[in-house]
C-alpha cells in the first residue's frame, strides 16, 4: 500500500463516519404545508391582523322593479379602510366587475350591487379588504321587504338549509356563487316530509368560474311546507344563499339567508315567542348517515311540573323533521331562547321560522341557529335600524351568572354607549329585548357587549313603509 495515500483514505473514512452519525441524529423531513384552512363556521368578526381579509356575500335579487341590494362595509378602526368589491352575476356571458372602495375611519360605506353589476337576476359580491379589519353584511331588497344577512368569512365545499317552503305560490331559489376562475361541480340533495331525493339534474351540476347559478327549488318540489337542502361541491369551493318569497295564507314576506357551511351538534337561538297569532316552527336537518335524537331545551322560561322542558325530536339520516312550539305542552307564553343539541357530533343544522302579525297581515322571517362556539361577549352589526323602534335586539345570556349588557353605536368618536342602554342587567340563562329609542343610534353600526357570554339577534323593520320585522343574528366578535 502506498503510505502517501493513507492520510487521504483515512480522512475519507472519518468524513463518512461523521456524516453517518449526523444523519442518524437529524429529524425526519417535514411535509411542506402551504396553507391550512380552519373548519368552516358561521360568520364572525376576526380579531387578528391579516394582510387581506375576504368576505363572501350570498347575493341579492335584481332585474325588476323593487328588487336590489347592497353590501355594507364597516370600519371600526382609526384609519381608513380600502379594498376591492367584485360583483358576480347569473347573466350568461357577463364577466365579473371589480371596483375599489374606501371607508373613512369609524364609519360605514354602502355599495349598491345593481349599480356595479346591473345584469342578471341575482348579483353576489366578494369584498376584499386590504390590510384586514372591518366587517361586512348585505341587504337584499324585495317588494315584500328587506332581509339582512352577514357575509361569509370563507367559501366552503358544503352548505346546508333546513327550512325551505314552496306552499301555495311561494318560491325558493338557491343562489350559488363560484368566486374562483375554475368551474365548480356541485351535487344538491333535498329532504322533505314525504321523503328524500337527489334530482338527477342537480348531480354533477356545473357552476362556471366567477359567476352565479340560480337553482329554482320550487320548480322541483312544488307545494311543500318543509324542504331541507344540502349542497356539496365535489370540485371547487362555493358560497350558497337561499332567497324565499312567501305567498299564501300561512306565510308572507321575503327572506335571503346565508347557508350553514358545516353541520353541528348544537344550534342556539336568542329569539322565540309564544303568543296569539304567532307561529314558531323549527326545522331540523340531519345531514349525517345515522339517525339522531335531538333535545330541545327552552331558555328564559320557568320549569314546572306542567312544563318539564324535555322535548325530544328523532330525525332519520339525511332527513328533516319539524317542531312547532304550539305542540310543546306547557310552554309558557312570551319570549324564550332555545338550544337544540344531540350527542352525534357534526350531524344537524336548525332553522327557525317565525310568522308574526304585521299590520293587517303577517310577516315571516327565517333564521339559522348558531353553533356553540359563537357564544361570546361581543357582537357586531354593520346594519342597524333605520327607525326608532321597540324590541330591536334580543339578547340571550347562556352563562349561569348574571350579566351586564351595554349597547354601543359606532360614530365619529368611536364606539360610544347609546344613552340609557349601558350596564343593563340580564339574569343567568335569561332572555331580554331592547329597543332603539335614541336618534343617535339610528342608521349606524351597533355593538353589543356583555360581561357574560350571550347570543344576539336583530329584529329589523323589513321596510320603512312595511309593517313587520326581518330577523337575523348579529356577528360574534
Amino acid at each position: 500500500m502506498n503510505l502517501r495515500r493513507a492520510p487521504a483514505a483515512l480522512l475519507i473514512v472519518i468524513g463518512f463516519v461523521v456524516l453517518l452519525v449526523i444523519g442518524t441524529s437529524l429529524p425526519a423531513p417535514a411535509t411542506p404545508v402551504f396553507t391550512s384552512l380552519g373548519a368552516p363556521t358561521t360568520p364572525f368578526v376576526p380579531q387578528l391582523d391579516f394582510i387581506t381579509s375576504s368576505w363572501f356575500c350570498p347575493g341579492v335579487p335584481i332585474g325588476a322593479t323593487g328588487l336590489g341590494g347592497s353590501v355594507v362595509i364597516t370600519n371600526p378602526n382609526d384609519t381608513p379602510l380600502s379594498g376591492q368589491v367584485t360583483a358576480f352575476t347569473d347573466a350568461a356571458g357577463q364577466a365579473a366587475i371589480a371596483e375599489p372602495f374606501r371607508v373613512p375611519p369609524r364609519d360605514a360605506a354602502t355599495l349598491d350591487l345593481a349599480t356595479i353589476q346591473p345584469n342578471g337576476s341575482y348579483v353576489s359580491a366578494l369584498v376584499e379588504v386590504t390590510g384586514g379589519g372591518g366587517f361586512v353584511e348585505q341587504i337584499a331588497t324585495d317588494p315584500a321587504g328587506q332581509a339582512v344577512a352577514p357575509c361569509a368569512n370563507a367559501t366552503s365545499n358544503n352548505w346546508y338549509f333546513a327550512d325551505g317552503y314552496t306552499k301555495d305560490s311561494s318560491t325558493e331559489d338557491l343562489v350559488v356563487t363560484n368566486p374562483f376562475p375554475d368551474d365548480a361541480i356541485i351535487n344538491v340533495d333535498l329532504a322533505t316530509a314525504s321523503g328524500n331525493r337527489s334530482p338527477a339534474a342537480l348531480q354533477g351540476y356545473p357552476v362556471k368560474g366567477h359567476s352565479v347559478s340560480v337553482i329554482k327549488i320550487d320548480s322541483i318540489v312544488r307545494d311543500d311546507e318543509v324542504i331541507a337542502a344540502g349542497v356539496t361541491s365535489s370540485r371547487g369551493r362555493i358560497v350558497v344563499g337561499r332567497a324565499q318569497r312567501y305567498l299564501g295564507t300561512a306565510r308572507a314576506g321575503f327572506t335571503m339567508n346565508l347557508g350553514a357551511p358545516a353541520l353541528t351538534d348544537q344550534a342556539w337561538f336568542a329569539d322565540g315567542e309564544t303568543a296569539a297569532g304567532i307561529t314558531e316552527r323549527y326545522s331540523i336537518y340531519n345531514g349525517s348517515a345515522n339517525d339522531v335524537t335531538v333535545q330541545a331545551v327552552f331558555l328564559g322560561v320557568p320549569i314546572s311540573a306542567a312544563f318539564p322542558n324535555d322535548t325530544q325530536v328523532t330525525v332519520a339520516a339525511g332527513s328533516v323533521a319539524t317542531l312547532d312550539t304550539a305542540n310543546v305542552a306547557g310552554l309558557p307564553a312570551g319570549r324564550h331562547g332555545v338550544v337544540f343539541s344531540t350527542t352525534s357530533v357534526g350531524s344537524i343544522i336548525v332553522d327557525r321560522a317565525i310568522t308574526r302579525p304585521a299590520g293587517t297581515g303577517i310577516a315571516t322571517t327565517v333564521v339559522l341557529g348558531q353553533p356553540p362556539r359563537a357564544a361570546v361577549r361581543r357582537w357586531s352589526m354593520a346594519v342597524g335600524s333605520q327607525l326608532q323602534v321597540n324590541d330591536i335586539l334580543v339578547v340571550l345570556n347562556v352563562d349561569n351568572q348574571a350579566a351586564m349588557v351595554t349597547v354601543k353605536v359606532l360614530g365619529p368618536g368611536g364606539e360610544v354607549p347609546v344613552p340609557r342602554m349601558e350596564n343593563i342587567p340580564l339574569g343567568a340563562n335569561q332572555v331580554m329585548t331592547l329597543g332603539l329609542g335614541d336618534a343617535s343610534a339610528v342608521g349606524r353600526p351597533l355593538i353589543v357587549e356583555s360581561t357574560s357570554r350571550v347570543y344576539v339577534e336583530r329584529l329589523l323593520p323589513r321596510d320603512p313603509n312595511l309593517r313587520g320585522r326581518s330577523g337575523s343574528f348579529a356577528m360574534p366578535g
